[in-house]
């Protein structure tokens, strides 16, 4: 035999037995979690959710739980109009329970073989000791609920024992928007919820979507332009511009969540700001977005930011916050971890239990 035939086809020059025993291949098992399973199983029970995020961000606030949180990678072409990214998380909670995360995601917005979905990619949760893939998760929905509950988790912990919020406002009625209104409406009683969003639609059925959640709301689909003063303002769009200026309408809480990489923009840069602490998902958001973008004219500080582990573990006391407040997010991995270990842990819990094997002496206990 030739040897450029035996190099182009050694699988069937070698012993298939030798080979293998060469080789020694191993299946990863691993679970695999389409978008819907994820809506699924994380809106089943909302409130459980939210609460394990809640204890999460609080031990590392503590400094009971280990975070190791690499700045988020970005990655984008000059010609391209959208990007990727590499988001990777390793937490250690204060049982030494060990919890190794990745996130791999594109921005989508040329949308052409997956269209009307900016989010695309897919989420990693790691075996702890062996490293391979042992839960992949389709991260389109798990992104935006996480940053849904991000936002929900902010407005709690910024309220604290300061008048109730009733009134909320969402501009941006895609999905993100629309899993910060059930997060939301999970946590707090509102007496009226205005909605807009500038695609025709959309934004009358996320209130549709939303009424049977609440029966003492009034929920209605405006325009931007109609919008009235609120407690409570969500930004969640895909603007490369500022949307809200305050002197347009007054907000006590206002999170943006929308303006999550270079050439967004959601809120425009008011003195008012620039006097208040500012509250980050992380400090990575320096980077990103708004805060980046004012960085420009006049720099800000990593001691000007709280970040929402801080804010969890340590939340602001009566008359401790300067209002309005502003919270950004500009997107964490260590909330991805979070969720996917909450998601991990569920599914573990409701997996069917194998029978007790049968023995010559009677069943195994």
């Amino acid at each position: 035999m030739k040897p450029d035939r035996i190099f182009s086809d050694p699988e069937t020059t070698i012993n298939p037995l030798l080979l293998k025993n060469i080789l020694r291949v191993s299946p990863e098992p691993s679970q695999h979690f389409s978008d819907l399973q994820v809506h699924r199983l994380l809106c089943d029970n909302l409130t459980a959710y939210l609460d394990y995020l809640d204890r999460g961000l609080t031990e590392i606030g503590q400094g009971s739980a280990h975070l190791t949180l690499p700045a988020k990678q970005l990655f984008k072409q000059s010609y391209e109009t959208g990007d990727f990214r590499v988001m990777p998380c390793v937490r250690a909670t204060s049982t030494g329970q060990l919890h190794k995360t990745v996130k791999l995601v594109g921005t989508n917005r040329a949308g052409l073989k997956v269209p009307d979905q900016i989010s695309v990619g897919k989420a990693f949760y790691l075996d702890p000791a062996e490293n391979f893939i042992s839960h992949e998760f389709a991260a389109c929905l798990l992104s935006s609920i996480r940053t849904g509950a991000c936002a929900a988790l902010a407005a709690g912990y910024l309220q604290g024992g300061n008048e109730p919020l009733q009134r909320l406002t969402l501009a941006g009625a895609g999905r993100v928007g629309f899993y910060a209104a059930l997060c939301l409406l999970s946590r707090n009683n509102y007496q009226s919820i205005q909605i807009t969003d500038p695609l025709p639609g959309r934004a009358s059925a996320v209130a549709a979507a939303l009424r049977p959640f609440t029966s003492d709301c009034e929920i209605i689909a405006v325009d931007y332009a109609d919008l009235e003063d609120c407690d409570l303002l969500v930004l969640s769009t895909t603007s490369n511009t500022p949307i809200y200026h305050p002197d347009q309408f007054a907000a006590r809480i206002v999170i943006s969540v929308g303006a999550d990489c270079i050439e967004q923009r959601e809120i425009h840069d008011h003195p008012q700001w620039r006097g208040n602490t500012l509250y980050v998902d992380s400090d990575d958001s320096l980077r990103f977005g708004d805060l980046a973008a004012w960085q420009q004219t006049t720099p800000i500080h990593t001691h000007q930011l709280t970040d929402i582990t801080h804010l969890a573990a340590t939340p602001p006391a009566n008359g401790a916050i300067d209002y309005p407040a502003l919270f950004i997010s500009t997107g964490s991995a260590l909330l991805d971890n979070l969720t996917m270990s909450y998601l991990v842990e569920l599914t573990a819990e409701n997996q069917p239990q194998a029978p007790p094997a049968e023995t010559g002496r009677g069943t195994a206990r």
